[in-house]
């Protein structure tokens, strides 16, 4: 009898854990991308245009990233493009922020906080089923 109680503790806290995890995994790209940036300059851009791409293989969600150009510190004039798609299209002549390297200006890319939204909503389902049914199962089982 005390083996089923015990499962009925264990696997809600192994749901809690592995959704933890999933939601860790999701924003640990936003973390180093900001740490890889470190240092670089923000600057207003122009849009120029946008580059035109598929959301994933077998998708029929078409996905944007703007090219743009940008002056740096040193006035000199500068030519990019994202490294992020998103699913508008930037009009072309509006002012967008970029960050670029200021050692390497050629080196751009638009400021964002990047998180996997799946795997974050799944992390937080699980987590909340998790928390949920270990608290649930707590009360219950209590002697």
């Amino acid at each position: 009898m005390e083996s089923m109680k015990l499962v009925f503790l264990v696997l809600p806290a192994l749901f809690l854990a592995i959704g933890l995890v999933l939601v860790g995994l999701s924003l640990s790209a936003s973390v180093r991308r900001r740490n890889s940036l470190h240092g670089w300059l923000e600057a207003a851009a122009t849009v120029t245009g946008n580059l035109h791409g598929k959301d994933g293989p077998g998708s029929e969600g078409e996905r944007f990233a703007p090219l743009y150009e940008f002056v740096d510190a040193h006035g000199k004039r500068w030519l990019g493009r994202s490294d992020l798609y998103g699913s508008d299209e930037e009009i072309v002549g509006t002012t967008i922020p970029v960050l670029y390297n200021p050692a390497n200006p050629a080196e751009s890319t638009r400021p964002a906080f990047l998180v996997g939204k799946t795997r974050l909503v799944r992390g937080i389902i699980l987590a909340i089923f998790g928390a949920g049914a270990f608290a649930t199962f707590a009360i219950v089982l209590a002697p």
